[in-house]
């Protein structure tokens, strides 16, 4: 299972570069959160998910948790008598910009979980709208509060390939001892 220490060392770290990512793109603060982070199983909360998965050393996701009312609101699109379709018009206006905000705050952050497992590839963000069936891995969370709502900065990380790459690797060395003996 993955170190606590590392997965809230950066979980802290991706939700920093999220509130430097709103600054910077959207001119939006966000309340600074307290280092505080909730380690449980990756579970989203919201119906609208932006995640970047990666694999290699250990796999997981950066992933950004919030209603889709709260992503309309961040880039000014939202206005008062706005229905579910109206939204649904405009998701690839927010979704666009989730996207891109969330691959600036992930390149920010990676660099620093690289140093400490080893190279890491990413894929291109993704959004989910609806429900999302959501693997049960160790997870960080650290909420951000935005005048436009919460969003959830979650890093979820699962050893579970590297654990099982490591037991293969080790049960081949002692197949070859084996036979070593044998001969």
């Amino acid at each position: 299972m993955m170190e606590e220490g590392m997965l809230l060392a950066q979980t802290i770290r991706f939700a920093s570069a999220v509130q430097d990512c709103f600054r910077d793109m959207l001119g939006v603060e966000i309340a600074p959160f307290e280092p505080k982070v909730v380690l449980r199983n990756f579970c989203p909360q919201e119906s609208m998910v932006a995640m970047i998965h990666f694999t290699g050393a250990v796999q997981g996701d950066y992933v950004l948790n919030l209603d889709e009312w709260t992503g309309a609101r961040l880039i000014g699109a939202w206005s008062a008598g706005m229905d579910t379709n109206d939204l649904k018009a405009i998701r690839g206006d927010f979704g666009g910009m989730l996207k891109e905000l969330l691959n600036t705050a992930v390149g920010m952050t990676i660099v620093e979980l690289e140093k400490e497992v080893g190279r890491l590839t990413y894929h291109p963000p993704l959004i989910v709208y609806g429900e999302l069936d959501a693997p049960a891995v160790p997870s960080g969370t650290i909420h951000l509060l935005a005048d436009a709502g919460d969003i959830a900065c979650c890093v979820a990380l699962d050893r579970a390939g590297s654990d099982a790459e490591r037991q293969l690797m080790q049960a081949m060395e002692d197949l070859r001892r084996a036979r070593r003996e044998v001969e």
